[in-house]
């Protein structure tokens, strides 16, 4: 793990009667952890060649890490791996202190992944776009409705999309693209979320009300893991980096 600043990253403690009835009890040296995510020494190879090795650290709710590393070091892979996409070949991956594997999907519904392709239809509108992701309501906040056009409208303001509802997303620039993929965050009540190169083709005005969301996202509880090839507009002792 590599840190911003001088700070180390710790995760949250907790004496064993504050977590014992949240089941999410993992002893040390009769201290207890409590931690949204662990990474354990992950290895994953790719084409028979090691691509990820000993890869380990520790995400507490409300945290922030930033995945850093050249092209090709497996930043989306891990991202793929922490979203239970792949699977380690060595290693395992803890959400509140029990393996995903234990229930896979169950610990899917809780993960926000939006990758470097946004996951867009360029086929349909945004529109479209949208009613489609709100098929799956356990990703978005009670309360919306499919039939309310105007919380639509007032999604799409964000970013000053309003008026590119009805235009097939393959129309729109790769940065409203992008924008459109990222209206997701807003509909999410998941707690975690795993954001590959989100602030890629966007103008300063919309990484402020990305980062704007992460900072409300974090103070819910929520936590982010995030690669960026880009510094982030955040104080050096609010977020961790991991190097690649």
């Amino acid at each position: 793990m590599q840190h911003c600043g001088t700070r180390e990253f710790r995760r949250p403690k907790f004496s064993g009667s504050a977590v014992q009835h949240l089941g999410y009890l993992k002893p040390t040296n009769e201290v207890y952890y409590l931690s949204m995510l662990d990474v354990i020494n992950l290895d994953f190879d790719y084409q028979e060649q090691p691509l990820l090795k000993k890869v380990a650290f520790h995400l507490p709710s409300g945290g922030l890490i930033h995945l850093r590393g050249r092209n090709g070091a497996g930043k989306t892979t891990l991202l793929k791996l922490i979203a239970g996409l792949y699977h380690p070949h060595y290693g395992e991956i803890q959400f509140f202190g029990q393996n995903i594997d234990h229930d896979r999907a169950a610990y899917q519904r809780q993960v926000c992944f939006v990758g470097h392709k946004t996951g867009i239809n360029p086929n349909l509108t945004l529109k479209e776009n949208c009613f489609f992701d709100l098929h799956y309501p356990s990703t978005f906040l009670p309360g919306m409705k499919k039939d309310k056009f105007i919380s639509l409208e007032e999604l799409a303001a964000i970013f000053k999309l309003e008026h590119h509802l009805n235009t097939p997303c393959g129309l729109l620039s790769a940065g409203q693209r992008r924008q459109a993929g990222l209206l997701r965050l807003w509909f999410s009540k998941v707690k975690l979320w795993l954001l590959d190169e989100p602030l890629v083709a966007l103008d300063d005005k919309s990484i402020v009300r990305i980062m704007d969301k992460i900072a409300a996202h974090r103070k819910q509880g929520g936590s982010v893991i995030l690669t960026s090839h880009q510094q982030l507009p955040l104080s050096s002792s609010d977020y961790e980096e991991y190097s690649l």
